[in-house]
């Protein structure tokens, strides 16, 4: 992996200095997007100019990915102005678009048209071709592509090939830089979650762009892949001269800190522009790491931290109590050993060595599993909720025994898990979401959207739909929750905060990706 040097990093912060001096790249005007009677961007005015560094923040449906969809041409607005001027070939588009332009097949406001102009985008979800190797990943993102024209092949078959060679060598190079070179051949599905936004943001590279919008980059990652991330997007911004805007929940924006030059933020449909100052905190502080989140679950509570096998961290916050913990634990697994294939993902010791995971969560207690990406995190709840084989080892729910019950036994037994946005049905109104697990009238924080289909909620509205619609559930003993804070802003994790706080009966497991972040 690259690593910046000093002089280099203070080349960066030498030339992030004066970003208003240099060339603009692109130009919006009087933006205007609305869904249905929800006005979302009113009349936005950007200028992104060349070497910024923006950070786009604004609170859960103030429509972040909306402004950075229609800028990369996968929106299109309802009125405004875009002006593109990074390429050599300036193009402009006014909205509404008369429908006589549409006749022109190459004046369509379509993302491929502006790809073209030097705009590249990242997504939330990591968009990679599973079945192909990370190589070809990389490659088929190359502007020049002769032998997807069959004339061409044909007339000129040699030249063709020597073109695919050398596309291929820079898609090889690309990898080398990214420290990825021995994983060429692999296939992309088989890449852990912090290589695979490597690679989904060296895609974006090998495609000529030259302003990258980037969808929540940091999301998701332990420390070692925000490293990994953060030396990435400084190399581009020196090296290959990139101008990047991004997108990142709150409890990542501390690392962006030093690389951002510039914060826009969107409120009530408008947009301010600010200049913003590198903090000089350190970074990576030594310790155990108590995010934000975490102190305001520990006021007035008992914390234990418990070091795991492989670099993991289970913190527990219980209520104090006179007499001690009580001897009946909610949550019981002894000796779990939980296999993917021929690998072992749960149970494995820092030797090597197989002995099984044993956890217990008590009633009132708060257990945060702070661990790697691929420590197995997922996996260790979809075990826990009969969503995947156990090899071994025993999962007991109030004292039964959960090895071979099926999903639904356990959740009628007092399990809840709560997996995320992406574990709800698009189609559905937030209304009907709501009634399908008996909370609609429970609504508190989703009033004001309940005629609105999922589909149509931003990540952090979903989020929160995800966790009410699981939290809500009655008769629950067990909650657990996968990653619950990710796209979610300052308001919304106090909510969620509030949402998963166990009552003196009932006991909360949280897994997070490991982090030093004291900020966070």
């Amino acid at each position: 992996m690259y690593k910046l040097s000093q002089v280099e990093r203070g080349t960066l912060n030498d030339a992030r200095q004066k970003p208003e001096s240099e060339p603009t790249l692109l130009r919006a005007l009087g933006i205007r997007k609305c869904f249905g009677r929800n006005v979302v961007l009113d009349g936005v005015d950007v200028e992104l100019h060349k070497g910024e560094v923006v950070l786009l923040v604004g609170e859960n449906g103030s429509g972040k990915t909306t402004l950075l969809n229609i800028l990369t041409g996968n929106l299109e607005p309802d009125a405004g102005t875009i002006q593109y001027l990074a390429d050599n070939t300036p193009r402009a588009y006014e909205f509404p678009r008369p429908w006589w332009r549409d006749l022109n097949p190459w004046d369509h406001f379509r993302p491929e048209f502006v790809a073209l102009e030097g705009i590249g985008r990242t997504w939330q979800d990591v968009r990679l071709f599973a079945t192909q190797s990370v190589l070809d990943n990389i490659a088929v993102a190359s502007t020049v592509q002769p032998g997807e024209n069959p004339l061409a092949v044909l007339i000129n078959t040699r030249g063709t090939r020597r073109s695919e060679r050398e596309v291929r060598a820079r898609a090889a190079a690309i990898l080398g830089h990214l420290g990825l070179g021995n994983r060429s051949t692999s296939l992309a599905g088989r890449l852990s979650y912090g290589q695979s936004k490597r690679v989904a943001i060296a895609r974006a590279v090998a495609a000529d762009a030259r302003v990258l919008f980037l969808d929540e980059p940091l999301a998701g990652l332990d420390q070692r892949g925000i490293d990994e991330t953060l030396t990435l997007l400084h190399s581009l911004v020196l090296n290959n001269d990139l101008t990047l805007v991004i997108v990142e929940h709150l409890l990542n924006q501390p690392h962006l800190r030093p690389l951002v030059t510039t914060s826009w933020t969107l409120n009530g449909g408008k947009l301010i522009v600010s200049e913003t100052a590198e903090k000089s905190r350190p970074i990576l502080p030594s310790g155990i790491p108590r995010p934000t989140w975490l102190q305001l679950l520990v006021a007035g509570s008992e914390v234990v931290d418990e070091v795991l096998p492989r670099g993991a961290v289970l913190t527990r916050i219980r209520p104090r109590r006179e007499q001690g913990t009580p001897t009946k634990p909610n949550l019981e697994l002894r000796n779990l050993v939980v296999n993917r294939g021929n690998r072992t993902v749960i149970g494995m010791e820092d030797d090597g060595s197989v002995t099984g995971l044993t956890l217990l969560l008590y009633p009132g207690e708060i257990g945060i599993l702070q661990a790697p990406n691929g420590w197995g995190k997922t996996t260790l709840l979809n075990a826990v909720a009969g969503l995947c084989p156990i090899a071994s080892g025993s999962i007991h729910l109030l004292g039964q025994n959960l090895k071979n019950a099926e999903t639904w036994e356990r959740v009628r037994a007092g399990l809840r898990v709560a997996f995320g946005a992406t574990y709800l049905f698009d189609n559905l109104t937030v209304k009907e979401t709501l009634e399908l697990v008996g909370a609609s009238g429970r609504a508190d924080g989703q009033a004001p959207l309940l005629s609105q289909r999922v589909s149509e909620l931003s990540g952090g509205q979903r989020q929160c739909l995800a966790l009410e619609s699981s939290t809500r559930l009655a008769g629950a003993q067990v909650l657990l929750f996968d990653e619950p804070f990710s796209m979610l802003d300052a308001t919304n994790t106090e909510k969620a905060l509030t949402l998963m706080r166990p009552s003196p009966e009932s006991s909360v497991l949280i897994s997070v990706p490991l982090t030093t972040n004291q900020d966070a």
